[in-house]
């Protein structure tokens, strides 16, 4: 169906001696084949370089807005600097590590977890499974099963999550059972017929209009912030070391933009498709990396169809409309191949890099670090994967074919534009609005866009207990304690999360040495 539109030069030489070894293994004491990878490794490291740095210069570009404008807590960022604050003082320690509440905290969840490696050596005591296992409660009849679990980490960044943003997400996850119950009860589904959506699909495609709203108000609460940013771009006024990072992160992203774009083309999309999906991919790397900033809740996953524009272009759109050499070359484009899966990498912890290390007065350590690690880790990534592919056999680990599968299927079966899901999307995208006009018009009106736009990811799906335990917690400590309070708490949980960290590690420590063939599972999603 589709081996004569390939874009082969992005993969690996298609001989025998290449792929086959690939997918069995090599024979004893043969040679692994570098030279039918060193095109592709080349090419995709560098457009994957090229996103990275978009999304710095984007960042750059929004970080004061952020910081200051809108005053996020940037919670990942806030824990190591909160947890390293005196640690270059006369007593060498830091002070949050003085705190009984800490050690309370730590304590909590140390304790079961070193109890937990006594049971390694007597299989006889029962373990205590809170801090790994997921509970599910089945409510029965329409209603979607309901996952318990309790992860301390979350519970430690989120605790300086805003109460509001907490609280939304618990409630729209609470809603989004409801309502999938109630779809469920009356046979609910739009689309024309041979391309009908139900269930999660259509709560999945109302998630992503939110999504979009989110995307462009965020834009929009920035406009003046941007005003300015262009006038210092253009016309040079302001501090002139603030006008010249500008500057080079405008001419960055233009730069790396096009590269991305014109590397889409080479694939085979015609240039208003390149365009389109990376705007699209954009503004959801854009919005979610925001939000992370805003939240610290790290599992904040867009949908897979959403990430990278696919469902807009598919579904909506339609992929009628796509010359098979464009399916093609979009389907490759978007997939997981191309910069990573729903776990957007990289952007979301620049803008914390650049929240904890200051730009201004060392712009060149800041940067540099970015582009030494990023392909550092991508290059050793890349390497490990092959090597492990052709000592073992990709056959065995490596699930390759989920594209191409779903590339063949849209081939066979052409989607159209279909006025429900256009409907669908609307509506998730004016339900956004709204909410977001009523915070800006009542000030008792607390629920957030976040928890729609979230409402049914996979990360609130598995940790909207976790949120809603710190939620209750907020709330109360700041009904009954204020501020005061609050900040008072805010060692116990961090105690929480460093005790979580020291109990995997020490249990992969004792694994190492006393279980190193078996190991017990300590850590998971």
């Amino acid at each position: 169906l589709f081996f004569r539109f390939m874009p082969w030069h992005v993969f690996a030489d298609t001989s025998a001696g290449v792929i086959d070894t690939f997918w069995f293994g090599l024979p004893e004491g043969a040679s692994l084949p570098w030279e039918g990878w060193i095109g592709p490794i080349v090419q995709w490291f560098g457009v994957s370089l090229a996103m990275v740095v978009f999304g710095l210069c984007l960042i750059i570009v929004f970080q004061k807005q952020w910081v200051e404008g809108e005053k996020l807590t940037f919670p990942l960022a806030q824990m190591p600097l909160d947890l390293t604050s005196g640690f270059d003082g006369s007593r060498q320690l830091p002070a949050i590590f003085r705190s009984g509440i800490f050690w309370l905290g730590f304590a909590a969840v140390f304790l079961p977890m070193l109890y937990n490696m006594g049971t390694y050596f007597a299989p006889g005591l029962p373990p205590v499974e809170l801090y790994w296992k997921h509970y599910e409660w089945e409510p029965g009849g329409p209603f979607p099963p309901v996952t318990f679990r309790v992860m301390p980490l979350v519970l430690a960044v989120t605790y300086l999550c805003p109460v509001d943003i907490l609280g939304s997400m618990v409630v729209f996850y609470t809603l989004v059972v409801l309502k999938m119950g109630a779809m469920r009860s009356v046979g609910f589904s739009v689309g024309s017929s041979g391309q009908q959506i139900a269930g999660w699909d259509i709560l999945y495609m109302e998630s992503y209009g939110a999504l979009v709203f989110v995307a462009l108000w965020s834009i929009w609460l920035a406009r003046r912030h941007l005003r300015q940013v262009w006038r210092q771009v253009r016309y040079g006024e302001g501090e002139r070391a603030e006008v010249v990072r500008y500057r080079v992160a405008v001419a960055g992203m233009v730069v790396s933009g096009a590269s991305v774009v014109g590397w889409a083309t080479s694939l085979g999309m015609s240039l208003p498709l390149a365009l389109l999906t990376f705007l699209l991919m954009t503004l959801v790397f854009f919005v979610t990396t925001k939000l992370i900033a805003a939240t610290g809740f790290a599992y904040l996953f867009p949908n897979r169809p959403q990430l990278k524009g696919e469902s807009f272009v598919v579904d909506l759109i339609g992929s009628i409309y796509l010359t098979e050499r464009n399916l093609v070359a979009f389907k490759i484009f978007t997939s997981y191949a191309f910069f990573g899966n729903f776990r957007i990498p990289v952007w979301p912890a620049l803008t914390h890099h650049l929240r904890i290390f200051s730009l201004r007065k060392q712009p060149g350590w800041v940067v540099a670090a970015v582009l030494v690690a990023f392909p550092v880790g991508w290059l050793v990534a890349a390497r490990e994967t092959i090597v492990l592919a052709y000592d073992g056999g990709a056959a065995l680990f490596l699930r390759a074919t989920d594209p191409f599968d779903q590339l063949a299927h849209l081939m066979q079966n052409h989607r159209v534009p279909d006025l429900g899901k256009w409907g669908i999307w609307a509506f998730g995208l004016t339900e956004a609005a709204l909410l977001a006009w009523m915070r800006t018009h009542f000030s008792w009106f607390s629920l957030h866009p976040i928890g729609l736009a979230f409402q049914y990811t996979f990360g609130t799906r598995l940790y909207w207990f976790s949120l809603l335990l710190v939620w209750v917690v907020k709330l109360t400590l700041l009904r009954y304690g204020g501020v005061r309070a609050y900040h008072a708490g805010k060692p116990f949980f961090y105690g929480l999360g460093i005790g979580y960290v020291m109990g995997v590690t020490l249990s992969g420590l004792v694994d190492l040495v006393w279980f190193p063939a078996q190991g017990h599972r300590v850590h998971g999603w």
